[in-house]
């Protein structure tokens, strides 16, 4: 240990526990402890000198020296009471006042050698306790108090002369030799004390402009993910479109050709088919993970029969699973109950593990494990997905979690897939208020497990909320009749903005479809006839309040982005006019908008690409809540 570092370690050690922390009150502190270390020291040869040279040095010189030597009392007092910190340092700064003027009184008077060392009297005071009002009183009291009492003095008995002037000069240079050792250290030690605060503000200043640099880095950077993240949904909106003829189109094909038994044309249907269903799936793999960066994913908690959500995940899976030859057995616990989640993300969730474990299980076994434990923090589910597959390397195991990430070249030649899956799934899960937890061998499997708390997300990253506040309501713009009813469904170009198909099947359920892509309207009008209802579709949606009003629909499909009169404009009119407020609205979106929709008006939302079942299953649902709210009032 070195001799600044030993020195150092003692005058911390005398320093209060309490008064350690703040950086200012502690340099103050440790001035007082460094000037009482080594005052006695520096003035020490002025009582030794003054004993030799006064013939009758007692008692004054041995008070003189008393005084001196009582500024080591001191530190022992501070340690042993560091709350009475600043009375402690007053009672020393009177005790060096005393000891100049009763140096001073003694040896010389007014022109004593001891009158140099009065200097230190505010250069310490200050150092003591500060600049405040309660120092500067208390300095000039001491000093004005010393000075009258010393005049005083010499009123009454004038100044005693014990020692010859002429023999004063060697106390005398020892004095202002002593005082200025004194003060030189205080001005090093407080010199250093500045350096190390400029030092210190310099560094604060550095840090600042890091920290600009940072804020406009980091701006700079959500702009970017911003654009980001506003090319992605519009490059997904630009791909889903197409994608609806694609889906749409193919599964219409697929049916006739299964009735007339075509099976060529059935096997190349079901591959564009399931191509087209694989990019659906990445386009919506990019879209989510871009809204979760952007902090726009939301949460809808509904309260959900976990042991019904496992079975629909089954009955999804098994055929996924038997592709590769995989058995797959399902085992849960025994009381697995309602839990208060997002059923689709921990849907999705659960079915991108199974979708790996499929995909990377030859000949295997896969293992979908449920279970409900109650701990501390309380109930949580744990959805394990086991499997005899291939198995992660330690080394591939650290990126596992990032987007656009496999754990080689060559399994992603041989596998195929995006990388999204997993980060995707991963992020979905600690939305919830939980994560995933993985172990892997090489060549023995993997086991993937879901947590997630069973009451709803601990804690939801910013902007995310179980219900999402409603949509600002929005003034609906005009509907203005240019022309006749009759004539606005007619266009120039031939297009039959309003379907012929609906005059000739007055008997089936009208339903009212809007959208301004026709490609998707002749798509619609051509499923919802196979399916036994009278579509009637009109691509201009500042025509829609006319139209519902004039043929009353069973129900009404809105598509959400269309330019100029949007989804949220047509559907504040249909609320707003009482003729069509009770008609039921089904949103049509690309993007997933359910709680907006809801607070908006609408009974539901419907995504695009759109099929049949996926109507089919919003009007069963609308019925049946229908149905049950007349037989309440029945029996009301």
């Amino acid at each position: 240990m070195t001799a600044s570092t030993f020195f150092q370690r003692l005058v911390n050690w005398f320093i209060p526990q309490h008064m350690s922390q703040d950086l200012h009150t502690r340099k103050r502190v440790q001035m007082f402890i460094i000037s009482h270390l080594f005052g006695p020291f520096i003035a020490t040869p002025i009582p030794v000198v003054l004993w030799l040279a006064d013939p009758n040095p007692m008692p004054h010189v041995l008070i003189l020296a008393a005084s001196i030597y009582a500024f080591w009392p001191f530190l022992a007092l501070v340690k042993l009471f560091p709350r009475a910190y600043t009375p402690l340092a007053m009672a020393s700064v009177v005790n060096l006042t005393f000891a100049i003027f009763w140096g001073t009184y003694n040896y010389g008077g007014a022109s004593s050698p001891f009158l140099v060392w009065l200097v230190l009297v505010p250069l310490l005071a200050f150092m003591y306790l500060g600049a405040g009002w309660l120092p500067r009183v208390f300095v000039l009291g001491a000093i004005l108090g010393g000075t009258a009492g010393l005049y005083a003095l010499y009123l009454v008995a004038s100044f005693p002369e014990h020692i010859p002037v002429e023999n004063m000069v060697v106390a005398g240079l020892l004095s202002a030799l002593g005082a200025n050792i004194y003060v030189f250290m205080m001005a090093a030690y407080y010199s250093s004390v500045v350096d190390s605060q400029s030092e210190l503000i310099k560094e604060i200043d550095r840090h600042q402009e890091t920290l600009k640099a940072l804020t406009l880095a980091k701006d700079e950077a959500e702009r970017a993910n911003g654009a980001k993240s506003e090319f992605l949904a519009k490059m997904s909106h630009e791909l889903r479109t197409p994608l609806n003829a694609v889906l749409g189109y193919s599964e219409i094909l697929l049916e006739d050709a299964e009735l007339d038994g075509r099976g060529e044309q059935i096997a190349d249907l079901q591959k564009i088919s399931a191509a087209g269903k694989h990019l659906l799936s990445m386009v919506n793999d990019i879209l989510d993970i871009s809204k979760i960066e952007a902090g726009k994913m939301v949460l809808h908690l509904d309260t959900i029969d976990l042991n019904k959500l496992i079975d629909e995940i089954e009955a999804t899976a098994r055929p996924m699973a038997a592709k590769n030859t995989n058995s797959l057995t399902v085992t849960r616990g025994a009381e697995l109950g309602n839990i208060l989640t997002d059923a689709t993300k921990l849907r999705q969730a659960t079915f991108n593990l199974l979708s790996n474990a499929s995909k990377f299980t030859q000949n295997g076994q896969i293992t979908l494990d449920v279970q409900r434990k109650s701990e501390a923090s309380g109930d949580w589910v744990e959805i394990a997905v086991r499997d005899t597959g291939i198995g992660i390397s330690r080394e591939q195991q650290s990126a596992l979690f990032s987007n656009f990430s496999q754990a080689n070249s060559k399994i992603a030649a041989v596998y195929g897939g995006t990388g999204l899956g997993l980060s995707l799934s991963q992020n979905l899960c600690q939305l919830m208020g939980g994560r995933i937890e993985f172990e892997s061998q090489v060549g023995q499997g993997s086991c993937f497990t879901i947590r997630i708390p069973a009451e709803g997300a601990i804690m939801l990253n910013d902007g995310l909320e179980g219900v999402v506040s409603p949509r600002p309501e929005r003034t609906p713009a005009a509907v203005v009749p240019d022309r006749p009813v009759a004539q606005r469904y007619e266009r120039s170009d031939g297009y039959a903005g309003l379907s012929g198909h609906a005059a000739n099947h007055d008997s089936r359920e009208r339903l009212l479809i809007i959208d301004d892509d026709r490609n998707f309207l002749e798509l619609a009008e051509r499923l919802f006839l196979r399916e036994d209802y009278a579509p009637i579709c009109t691509d201009a949606p500042q025509s829609a309040l006319q139209i519902a009003r004039t043929v009353k629909p069973s129900a009404i499909f809105l598509d959400i982005l269309m330019p100029g009169f949007d989804g949220w404009d047509v559907l504040a009119a249909l609320r707003a006019d009482p003729l069509t407020a009770d008609i039921p609205v089904f949103m049509i979106s690309i993007l997933s908008e359910r709680s907006k929709a809801l607070a908006a008006g609408a009974n539901g939302i419907i995504m695009k690409p759109l099929d049949a079942s996926k109507v089919k299953a919003a009007l069963t649902a609308l019925k049946a809540t229908r149905g049950l709210a007349r037989s309440k009032v029945a029996k009301g």
